[in-house]
């Protein structure tokens, strides 16, 4: 059980992460992990790719299974980024790779998945924090309106050109003897 002292130090640390660093937010994720499946994963490999979306259809990111490697759609990013405020920005970017972490570690399933990313989300957060809300209504709930009425196809070059963010943290470190 996590008491109120974890989880006030868990928002506290929460509000002060800065959406550019990623290493950072990683790190934060890996922490929360730790403490709630006692599990985590080294040598995870985050790229940034183009997926596209299609009035309010997408695929926020992604784990390819058997891999280390965490993909996240940049045209949603871009999209939360210009169009909404830094608030529903970090929930989002924080739900994701919460979500796919989690998927690293071996849990597969992405029904299994989401409740599990939910669990840890409302009991840090809550229900009306925007983590909670994405946790309970989807990724989709804090975009804004313009999303769901347009679409924007990648084309095959944006697809094939992940750009991939350097992780600066212990757990994405490889040591070769």
């Amino acid at each position: 059980m996590i008491s109120k002292e974890e989880i006030r130090e868990f928002q506290e640390d929460y509000d002060s992460l800065d959406t550019e660093d990623y290493s950072e937010l990683f790190k934060f994720i890996i922490r929360i992990v730790r403490r709630f499946l006692d599990k985590s994963r080294p040598g995870i490999m985050l790229g940034l790719v183009e997926m596209g979306y299609d009035r309010g259809n997408f695929v926020g990111g992604f784990h390819r299974l058997g891999t280390n490697e965490v993909y996240l759609n940049k045209s949603a990013l871009r999209i939360m980024r210009e169009e909404t405020s830094e608030d529903l920005y970090k929930a989002y970017l924080f739900h994701l790779l919460l979500h796919e972490y989690i998927h690293t570690n071996n849990f597969v399933d992405e029904k299994e998945t989401r409740q599990l990313t939910r669990n840890i989300s409302i009991a840090i957060f809550g229900e009306r924090h925007p983590i909670g809300r994405i946790a309970i209504f989807g990724l989709g709930s804090l975009f804004p309106y313009k999303f769901h009425q347009e679409r924007y196809r990648p084309t095959k070059q944006e697809l094939l050109n992940p750009e991939f963010i350097l992780l600066r943290h212990p757990d994405s470190e490889f040591t070769y003897l």
